[in-house]
């Protein structure tokens, strides 16, 4: 068949450049492509049909659909994991020049202000250099600009774990900011096809027991803040329920909830961050960015028009249940949200099947 090998995509990409904008904006594009096109040869289309789309020639580093990505993927595998909508974003907004062009310093300036020059060797700054793709896909610049990024962690890691480093404490003293080092770090691999470093993140928090005191705010907090009722009084017939997955790989469990609220009139409303965690790693460590994070989540959900969120795990509905009242306080926002278990859910509709 003469159209087998060609993908219909539909790009929505970012334009920014520093000198005469004020705030970045999207413009929508429509190709066809064949299946061994590269992604780079779209940022070329895109050029094409704009002038005013810019990408560096060197270092091409962005995002599509959230994930970091290099010019060099193919867009049929893109699409294969992906779909066929795509977004195109810098690797990190905040950091955009000009469009996919970064103002990438803070990427050595890290290594040089925390490393360079203390025990360090040609050996570390090369394997650094091979982290630059790791640094930029940090889930918690999201929320703090100042962290060190997951790059010097896995430098860290490095040092300590495989090469033997006798200035293990330095190390960890290193990255151990109370305000922007490990403690920061929920990892998440957000690299398309990327190797996943979270048990090297998660060996490094256990060589530094990560532990905080309460705060005045949270006791207070405990005393003062109104508890959320969660119990599923009515029925959920023609409300709007969403789905708390909490990592990328649960895509059947959403597809089978989606046929289940069809069946009995309910609403499903789909939210970006359904599979991002949501701090949970954190409370205990930094509690304060642990609100930020999963109250994110929560009114990303109750903003697309959710009534109910629904929890995969029962964990996370325990979390979710527990912190709320903190997320508001964080954001300074009410979150008007019931919070309940898919087993609780599951339950809900089958009673209500038996009395109908």
């Amino acid at each position: 068949m003469p159209f087998k090998n060609l993908l219909e995509i539909d790009i929505r990409a970012f334009f920014f450049n520093s000198e005469t904008d004020y705030l970045p904006y999207y413009k929508n594009f429509s190709f066809t492509v064949n299946n061994d096109t590269k992604l780079v040869d779209v940022l070329k289309l895109i050029k094409e049909k704009n002038s005013d789309f810019s990408y560096p020639d060197e270092d091409l580093l962005f995002r599509v659909n959230q994930l970091i990505v290099t010019g060099e993927e193919k867009v049929s595998d893109i699409v294969k994991e992906l779909g066929s909508e795509l977004t195109i974003d810098p690797a990190l907004a905040y950091r955009s020049d000009n469009g996919l062009i970064l103002n990438n310093s803070d990427f050595l300036h890290q290594y040089r202000t925390l490393f360079s020059g203390h025990n360090t060797s040609k050996e570390d700054l090369e394997y650094y250099l091979t982290l630059y793709p790791v640094h930029y896909a940090s889930e918690t610049f999201n929320y703090n600009h100042e962290y060190i990024g997951d790059a010097i962690l896995l430098l860290a890691h490095k040092m300590i774990i495989e090469d033997g480093s006798e200035y293990k404490d330095e190390i960890l003293a290193t990255i151990n900011d109370e305000f922007n080092g490990i403690r920061c770090c929920e990892y998440e691999n957000n690299i398309f096809q990327g190797e996943d470093h979270g048990a090297k993140i998660n060996e490094l928090k256990a060589m530094l027991n990560l532990k905080e005191r309460e705060s005045i705010t949270d006791k207070i907090s405990e005393l003062t803040l109104v508890k959320k009722n969660h119990d599923l009084d009515d029925t959920l017939e023609g409300t709007n329920i969403a789905l708390y997955l909490g990592d990328k790989n649960s895509n059947k469990i959403k597809e089978k909830v989606k046929k289940e609220a069809k069946a009995n009139n309910i609403n499903f409303i789909d939210f970006s961050m359904s599979t991002k965690k949501a701090g949970q790693s954190l409370l205990g460590s930094y509690n304060e960015l642990a609100y930020k994070k999963s109250g994110k989540i929560l009114l990303d959900a109750l903003d697309n028009g959710a009534d109910t969120l629904i929890c995969s795990k029962d964990t996370d509905v325990n979390f979710f249940q527990s912190v709320i009242s903190n997320c508001e306080r964080e954001h300074g926002r009410d979150i008007e949200l019931k919070i309940i278990s898919l087993t609780t859910f599951r339950t809900h509709i089958n009673k209500v099947t038996q009395e109908a």
